[in-house]
């Protein structure tokens, strides 16, 4: 459950949030927070569960990956939170006991088998209170208990940028664990393997579980790595090997990491223009520096991507004017990265402030899913991307953008898909550290 490397700085890590959280709930007004770790939850009329998802305001605090129907109680008045794990009496299941020492020195622990103990366990008649989770009804029935206060959940997603150490590395255990991962998977490509094939091969590298992976791998073949968010793995091999694109990670700790690469399986055109994507990622990582706006790093990439348009005649006209015609928008549609934690994609990337002041992208790029400015301790991801994507090519070609795209340039290079670069970054006083490289993973 915690890396065992890494237990003195966890120990670090929960007691500097106990001491900000308490911090917090004064500034507001509250002297206690409830946090649910969650609930199981039955599929449609059948008496099978869907996989459980720990909330993540819960996670931050401890990584109980089976800890459905359990809670924290953070208390001001009280030295330590308080953890009530839930353990009940089950013919059914196999219980989940609680032996990690470090755990017990971070945490009151007070074990409850029978829902019907929990609400006295939450009540405190006198201390007004605030709950973080999704719906319950037993809050309802809690008095002086507020459910998802927005402010207090301003304080904690614009202060989840700043990663403790124990944090940091658990992310950086992520990136070493997932680089074996990509090894595995790039190998199982170059042998000729399916989809479903380079996807097993990656878990058993990885040793974890599909439902321990931070997010569904993307592993694609060949057209399908036009898909930004591709969910199958076929099991069929394609008649001919030439692309592959993948994006996956691992958690350590609850912490995830997010890596992509692109391949070519034999020398060509599009393999040069990997080339060239890895250069331009090389130079945007190379780029980063305490006080940038992270938004001016995205125009940096699109910068980048139409030199490249124009170097392998994908288009046509100049830099300012593939730009100025939002022609790099159709090869690369999404943002350049995002914050990294708990979360694959954290949360606060637009919050300005901590009192929920948001800085939204501008409306030519929606999808940038940061946009605040780098500063120490923040980890992120720089992953630009150069793709053909039929339905924004067909949109291409109804404006202005069709006269200045190479058409049969680009229809010579759909059949292998698309490039992602991504690597994992952590922001430091001194510069940067890049975790995915530093994993040896070039």
């Amino acid at each position: 459950m915690l890396p065992s490397a890494l237990t003195e700085l966890y120990l670090k890590h929960v007691k500097k949030r106990f001491t900000e959280t308490c911090e917090w709930l004064n500034q507001l007004g509250y002297s206690r927070l409830l946090i649910a770790a969650g609930d199981s939850h039955y599929h449609f009329r059948d008496d099978t569960d869907y996989p459980f998802k720990l909330n993540p305001y819960f996670a931050s605090w401890l990584n109980l990956s089976e800890g459905a129907g359990s809670w924290l109680i953070i208390d001001s008045q009280k030295p330590q939170p308080s953890l009530l794990h839930y353990c009940p009496e089950d013919i059914w299941h196999q219980p989940a006991p609680l032996r990690d020492e470090v755990v017990q020195q971070a945490f009151e622990v007070i074990p409850y088998a029978d829902a019907k103990d929990l609400k006295p366990l939450l009540n405190s008649k006198q201390q007004p209170s605030v709950y973080i989770g999704e719906p319950n009804a037993l809050i309802a029935e809690l008095p002086h208990c507020v459910s998802n206060c927005e402010q207090l959940l301003n304080l904690i997603d614009y202060h989840r940028a700043y990663k403790s150490e124990y944090e940091q590395g658990c992310i950086q255990l992520a990136n070493h664990s997932a680089a074996i991962g990509h090894k595995a998977a790039a190998e199982a490509f170059y042998n000729g393997g399916s989809e479903y094939q380079i996807h097993m091969a990656y878990l058993q590298a990885t040793q974890q579980l599909e439902n321990e992976q931070p997010y569904n791998s993307i592993i694609a073949l060949n057209e399908h790595a036009a898909v930004l968010h591709y969910p199958q793995k076929q099991r069929t091999k394609p008649e001919a090997h030439r692309s592959f694109l993948i994006d996956a990670g691992t958690c350590v700790g609850g912490y995830a990491s997010d890596i992509s690469r692109s391949y070519a399986f034999s020398s060509s055109d599009f393999a040069d223009l990997i080339i060239a994507m890895n250069k331009l990622h090389e130079k945007l990582v190379d780029s980063l520096s305490l006080g940038q706006s992270y938004l001016d790093l995205h125009l940096a990439a699109h910068l980048g991507i139409a030199k490249i348009l124009l170097e392998f005649k994908l288009a046509k006209g100049s830099v300012e004017s593939l730009l100025e015609q939002k022609v790099t928008q159709v090869f690369f549609p999404h943002g350049v990265g995002h914050y990294l934690g708990i979360q694959v994609h954290d949360r606060g990337g637009w919050l300005s402030s901590p009192l929920g002041d948001v800085l939204e992208p501008p409306k030519d790029h929606p999808y940038l899913r940061l946009t605040r400015k780098l500063e120490a301790n923040q980890i992120f991801t720089v992953e630009p991307g150069l793709y053909f994507i039929e339905p924004l090519l067909q949109q291409a070609k109804q404006d202005a953008r069709k006269e200045l795209i190479n058409w049969p340039a680009v229809s010579a290079m759909q059949p292998w898909g698309g490039i992602r670069i991504e690597d994992n970054i952590l922001m430091t006083a001194q510069g940067v550290t890049n975790l995915t490289q530093q994993a040896s993973l070039a």
